[in-house]
């Protein structure tokens, strides 16, 4: 399934609205991180030489670092668009990829995304990538990235999806057929994507765990803030419970996302194990 034109255009024209990815690599500072590996920082692997790469700069030991591939809003390769929410990511002790090179250009499909999981998924145990844990893959994005992360449920290597301010656009009934743990972060009824997101929400099978929130916010909401803002955390704490099984992550997915001022609702969330 293809980004459609009609809307790729939509998304194109409310994130020049918003802010370019160039506008968001400004606001978002230095978004070094909070985590206990912090600072995270990005780098180019002339194996990937077509993505960003997010790491822990201090020293993790022997703990595994599990991935999330991120795909980023109006089909940009604009591989830092994203970068404070990413470092604070890295920063857990997550290994994160951006589709782009570092305030890169052009624009990125569902092989983008596939290509940075299928990559990670050869070279992880080895060299550089030695404590890297190929068996916990999420792949997550905003709006277009979104679609692109939905696209690349079916490959074998991922484990779990995040839709952030998304929702499918073509084959509008695939999510009937998602088995794996989905997250839908949403903006509100005021982001273009509100609809496609809950209607895929509401589409998703018998035995599919999935956390749906919105806060008012728009599209994109709180992506553009320190770490990520509210948005980020909702994904962090997604990934510190089904990759690094911290109860804190379930906590907040059950009961502390109230603090935030979210609008949840699960779909049987009792389901969702740490892998």
């Amino acid at each position: 399934m293809k980004y459609s034109f009609g809307l790729a255009a939509a998304a194109l024209l409310l994130d020049s609205t918003l802010a370019t990815p160039l506008e968001m690599v400004a606001r978002q500072g230095s978004g070094s991180g909070q985590g206990p590996y912090a600072p995270g920082t990005y780098k180019t692997d002339s194996g990937l030489a077509s993505h960003t790469i997010y790491y822990p700069k201090k020293d993790m030991g022997t703990e595994k670092m599990p991935v999330l591939v991120w795909g980023n809003g109006a089909c940009s390769n604009q591989g830092t668009s994203n970068s404070a929410l990413l470092q604070n990511i890295a920063s857990y002790g997550f290994l994160a990829i951006a589709e782009g090179a570092p305030n890169g250009g052009g624009t990125s499909d569902k092989n983008t995304m596939g290509q940075a999981v299928n990559w990670i998924a050869k070279v992880a145990g080895t060299g550089a990538y030695a404590n890297v844990d190929a068996s916990k893959i999420m792949v997550a994005g905003f709006s277009c990235g979104g679609v692109e992360a939905m696209d690349n449920i079916w490959n074998a290597n991922v484990k779990t999806v995040g839709v952030i301010s998304s929702g499918l656009l073509q084959n509008q009934t695939a999510a009937k057929d998602f088995k794996k743990p989905i997250l839908f972060v949403l903006g509100g009824s005021g982001d273009i994507a509100y609809a496609n997101g809950e209607r895929d929400f509401k589409a998703l099978p018998n035995g599919t765990p999935s956390w749906k929130g919105n806060i008012p916010v728009g599209h994109g909401g709180t992506l553009g803030d320190a770490n990520g803002g509210r948005f980020g955390k909702v994904i962090l704490n997604w990934l510190l419970y089904t990759f690094k099984n911290q109860t804190s992550g379930l906590d907040y997915l059950k009961s502390g996302y109230k603090a935030d001022s979210w609008q949840v609702e699960t779909h049987q969330l009792d389901l969702l194990q740490p892998f």
